[in-house]
């Protein structure tokens, strides 16, 4: 007796979405919209949809994608709080690491993808690094920012992305692979 073997497309967890370039609105799932099928199961068709932990959506604004991302560094930051707070007794390189492996990276996770989305988007991002850096040091109020982020040697988070996204598609670019290479 043979054994099934099991498919690997499943129906149930699939979605489509349509991604729109352009200023004309027209809803993307209108009548003319054809339905889409697998294993004779209807695929249904999302306006946003997270996929490996990045939210899509049907413009690539990513700005779903930035709140949630805002909303979880904020959560840890709180949880953290004690540790990077303007009283506690660890030093800055310390808070700094702290910062970096648990708030950053979080803030940053498939920075790639979405380091090119709106300023003002990612300007939400950047307020959780100040508020983290006047923490951090116990800076008072008329200290800029800039200062803090020079102190504690951080980039700015649209610079880190940016620079993460250039060495990412540097790596690809030399890569073995054709279908990485995009040639």
């Amino acid at each position: 007796m043979v054994p099934e073997v099991e498919d690997r497309s499943k129906p149930d967890k699939s979605a489509a979405i349509q991604f729109k370039y352009g200023k004309i609105r027209v809803d993307s799932l209108s009548t003319k919209t054809p339905n889409l099928k697998m294993l004779d199961a209807n695929i249904p068709w999302q306006r946003n949809y997270k996929y490996l932990g990045v939210t899509l959506d049907k413009n690539l604004h990513f700005r779903d994608h930035i709140e949630r991302v805002r909303n979880t560094a904020l959560f840890y930051k709180a949880r953290l709080g004690a540790m990077l707070g303007r009283k506690s007794k660890l030093s800055r390189r310390n808070k700094r690491t702290i910062y970096k492996m648990c708030i950053r990276t979080v803030m940053t996770y498939a920075s790639p993808v979405f380091a090119h989305a709106a300023p003002k988007a990612l300007h939400r991002l950047q307020v959780i690094q100040n508020k983290f850096c006047r923490a951090a040091t116990d800076a008072h109020w008329c200290v800029r920012n800039s200062i803090l982020h020079r102190d504690l040697e951080l980039p700015t988070i649209s610079k880190y992305m940016k620079d993460a996204s250039k060495r990412f598609f540097d790596i690809a670019g030399s890569h073995p692979n054709a279908l990485l290479r995009g040639g």
